[in-house]
């Protein structure tokens, strides 16, 4: 069983943890972890900050319909671009500074939002913040460099999952802080003011990313990555390589000063998946090994299966953060803040469900090693499309709404961890990569998902089913299909069989 609040921290042969101390921030992995999770939860913040307050601003400048929905799906399209271009960055320059430049970056228009003057505006600002959707590749990036193949999939769950809560944080938030301002000041400008909130505590936190923490077990990336092409430019004297790499290591854990124990000196064994490996990441390519590389995950079957599961979860769950409200405030006549706050807990409930596919994906892993992370996907999968269709017959009443929108955002979330905690595995070589194409997939879900709700132009019941067949549908085929390091599914019941 993964322990999530240790009293020492336990390091395998890598320098990578296979435990957690989640009440500290021991550096470096703990700090690394807690920093991934903040800073993609605040980037979520601001990316999603617009949408409580729509019903406000459209009634303010007029805003039609059809421009929030176009609104809506440029926010995510932008993500899509920014993902692609971040996996390959975070292999070049490491995860902390591209998600401190990220969070620099995406701050100024979030900052700007009180300047729309109409859905064009509102188009155009919205397009630039998307940006903001790509810290979650430096975040689940990170957390890969920190943590063992053990638990990497509750690692990645927790980082991704505890960001993705800043959609309902915002939910929550926003309106309350809108009220307060409208107190003193008029309600036209009250709105305008409020966006500065988000922005500020996107430039904190990147400086926090900068100063506080660092990129591996083993120290900083840029210089690790110096060192590398100088032992390259050393390795003439081949009996040397094998010392100068223990040295490596060895000065690298004496330079971080770490406060852990490695797991032999303990009398714990090693945990390592002898049928799974998570390989070092290439740092020294160049710009035409990375596009080779790119194209070359591009094209495994894997990937393109994982990216319609992700587009099924974290695509879901995007454009479900942009309606949610709108749900319960037209549905059931409630008032806009009323029902941004139900629709928070959509987002808020990330706090256990991401997390809790992470977790029930390692747990099975370990008594069935990758097909047991393949079958945690099925299972998932199959309660989130069960669930979403549920929710499409679930209008009729307020607390039955609320009852069976709270199921299927668990499971549409645990999706996204459960997804994550296989993604490290694919092509470790070119993880940054992967998990920028994967998770480039979830936003197109999104956009796709995005456009559905406004063809469907308020009809939610029938969006939700639509949904929710589509999600059984792939991911049943999809882990039908799927194959990860010469592993599937299909292999549990060959084993069983014999037996």
């Amino acid at each position: 069983m993964v322990q999530l609040f240790a009293k020492e921290l336990h390091v395998d042969q890598h320098g990578k943890a296979i435990n957690f101390r989640l009440h500290s921030l021991q550096f470096p992995h703990m700090r690394a972890l807690h920093l991934a999770w903040l800073s993609f939860m605040v980037a979520f913040m601001s990316w999603y900050s617009i949408p409580p307050l729509m019903s406000i601003i459209s009634k303010e400048l007029g805003i039609s319909s059809d421009e929030v929905y176009d609104s809506n799906v440029t926010a995510v399209a932008a993500t899509i671009i920014a993902r692609l271009f971040v996996g390959p960055l975070c292999e070049r320059f490491g995860p902390r500074r591209v998600m401190a430049t990220l969070l620099f970056i995406g701050a100024i228009p979030t900052a700007l939002s009180g300047l729309i003057s109409s859905g064009g505006s509102l188009i155009a600002l919205r397009f630039v913040i998307g940006i903001m959707g790509a810290c979650f590749v430096p975040c689940q990036f990170w957390a890969t460099q920190m943590f063992a193949p053990s638990i990497v999939g509750t690692a990645n769950a927790i980082t991704g999952g505890w960001g993705n809560m800043g959609a309902g944080v915002t939910y929550l938030i926003m309106p309350a802080i809108y009220n307060g301002i409208a107190t003193h000041i008029p309600s036209w400008q009250a709105w305008r003011v409020v966006f500065i909130i988000p922005s500020g505590i996107c430039m904190l936190v990147a400086l926090c990313d900068l100063f506080l923490a660092t990129d591996t077990p083993h120290g900083d990336w840029m210089k690790l990555k110096r060192e590398q092409q100088q032992q390259q430019q050393d390795s003439s004297q081949a009996s040397s390589t094998e010392a100068s790499s223990v040295d490596e290591d060895i000065v690298g854990t004496k330079t971080m000063q770490v406060k852990t124990q490695h797991v032999l000196d303990k009398g714990f064994p090693v945990e390592e998946d002898s049928n799974a490996s998570i390989k070092d990441v290439k740092r020294n390519e160049t710009s035409l090994e990375q596009l080779r590389g790119f194209c070359k995950v591009l094209c495994k079957p894997a990937v393109l299966i994982l990216i319609c599961h992700y587009a099924c979860s974290f695509g879901t769950e995007l454009a479900i953060d942009n309606v949610i409200g709108q749900v319960f405030e037209k549905k059931f006549a409630l008032n806009p803040s009323t029902a941004a706050y139900i629709g928070s807990i959509f987002g808020l409930l990330n706090i256990c469900s991401r997390f809790s596919g992470g977790l029930f994906s390692d747990f099975l892993a370990r008594r069935m090693n990758l097909q047991g992370r393949i079958l945690a996907q099925l299972i998932l999968m199959c309660f989130e499309g069960a669930f979403l269709v549920g929710f499409s017959f679930a209008m009729k009443t307020l607390y039955e709404a609320i009852i069976l929108m709270v199921c299927f955002s668990f499971f549409v979330q645990a999706v996204c961890g459960s997804t994550f905690a296989i993604v490290p595995f694919v092509d470790p070589e070119n993880n940054g990569k992967v998990m920028g194409i994967i998770g480039a997939g979830g936003n197109f879900g999104g956009l796709m998902f995005n456009i559905m709700f406004r063809e469907f132009d308020g009809g939610f019941e029938l969006a939700f089913l639509a949904l929710g067949i589509i999600t059984l549908g792939f991911g049943i085929l999809g882990v039908a299909l799927l194959r990860v390091q010469q592993h599937s599914i299909w292999q549990l019941f060959k084993s069983s069989s014999t037996v």
